[in-house]
């Protein structure tokens, strides 16, 4: 197959594109497939150098980002016409398209017009995102009504969580179609050996998918019980009232990032049960599984699922929580046990696999 993904945005300001659709790209080439992935960086001007296409990595994957054109804040009138062109010279069998939104649903709904194949990749409740961001009233709504356009029209929709796939599904109709699709890892080459490490607790959060009082509660027991615990914050969030042996370290360059990661006795997750939250396929939470880092989480959405997937039990509820968090952080050979059986078990979880099973959706018809 020929298969081109469309991004909505550039790569500098946001995930979508590094951690969902690049990886899954080159997950594809690696199959066998002609991949290219197009991507207008209204966003990221930097990113913008002219036009350019280029090969990279093992999976073989073109990179096309055009030219932006006369243009300032976002806004740049030619920039839905050049989309269009580089589409109609990639002649792709099939156009996955992130989100659908902006120049990248104009374009994709002009290609769908044409009667092409589009399939529409979802990989959060979008509404409610920019509802978080704070976006004015009427930009949410008018991207709510071509996301869900383009969603309602399309050939198929990609889900990256079993919330987005009910969600769509209702909207649609019918279930058919929905192809679900969470994000996936790259194994880390070697294990971490968490039973050498202090017991140090890594909770990474963007803010909004934190529940801050149970943090609260759960933390002052763990210090009651495992004195010598600390707490590092990883991301755009600070507790309002200060924690016992917690620091909060903010966003961390990559490098940094997956240090804390390799430094850390295990990660922590308390989401929040909303719709929010629920609709995300967290990459943080894979990024620990990838590393052989015992998960503790709530088992809300996406974060129990991947958890489930790699042999791990999410907690039903906040004492169930505690028990795990107390139970890994004193018997460091249990807490050894349970990274080797997650080392074991997410091979399941690799791009690798979440590609074989778009391949398959893909080539049966969606």
């Amino acid at each position: 197959m020929r298969v081109l993904f469309l991004a909505s945005f550039g790569g500098c300001r946001h995930s979508t594109v590094g951690r969902r659709l690049w990886p899954l790209a080159r997950a594809l080439a690696a199959r066998g497939h002609q991949t290219a992935l197009l991507i207008p960086a209204w966003d990221c001007p930097e990113e913008v150098r002219g036009p350019r296409a280029w090969e990279e990595g093992k999976g073989r994957v073109s990179v096309i980002i055009p030219p932006l054109g006369p243009g300032a804040r976002g806004v740049y009138p030619w920039l839905g016409r050049r989309l269009r062109r580089e589409i109609v010279a990639y002649q792709p069998h099939v156009l996955i398209v992130s989100k659908g939104l902006g120049y990248a649903g104009w374009a994709a709904r002009w290609w769908w017009k044409r009667g092409a194949r589009v399939v529409v990749d979802v990989d959060d409740l979008e509404q409610a995102w920019q509802q978080e961001q704070g976006r004015h009233p009427w930009i949410v709504r008018m991207l709510a009504r071509q996301e869900r356009a383009l969603i309602q029209d399309a050939a198929g929709v990609v889900v990256a969580s079993r919330f987005l796939q009910s969600y769509w599904a209702s909207a649609r109709g019918s279930n058919a179609s929905l192809y679900y699709l969470p994000n996936g890892l790259t194994p880390a080459s070697t294990r971490v050996p968490v039973e050498t490490h202090p017991p140090r607790v890594l909770l990474l959060t963007r803010g909004h998918d934190v529940d801050a009082g149970v943090l609260a509660r759960v933390w002052l027991q763990v210090h009651a019980r495992v004195p010598r615990a600390t707490l590092f914050i990883v991301g755009g969030w600070r507790p309002s009232d200060s924690l016992p042996q917690t620091r909060v370290l903010g966003w961390l360059s990559r490098p940094d990032y997956f240090q804390a990661i390799r430094s850390a006795a295990l990660g922590l997750f308390l989401p929040q049960k909303n719709p929010l939250v629920q609709a995300k396929s967290p990459v943080r939470v894979l990024d620990c599984l990838a590393q052989g880092v015992p998960v503790v989480t709530l088992d809300v959405g996406e974060y129990g699922a991947l958890t489930r997937h790699a042999g791990g039990s999410p907690a039903k509820d906040t004492r169930m929580l505690l028990a795990q968090l107390v139970h890994l952080l004193t018997d460091v050979q249990a807490r050894g046990r349970v990274s080797e059986e997650i080392f074991a078990h997410i091979p399941r979880l690799h791009w690798a696999e979440r590609a074989a099973g778009l391949e398959a959706w893909l080539q049966d018809g969606t």
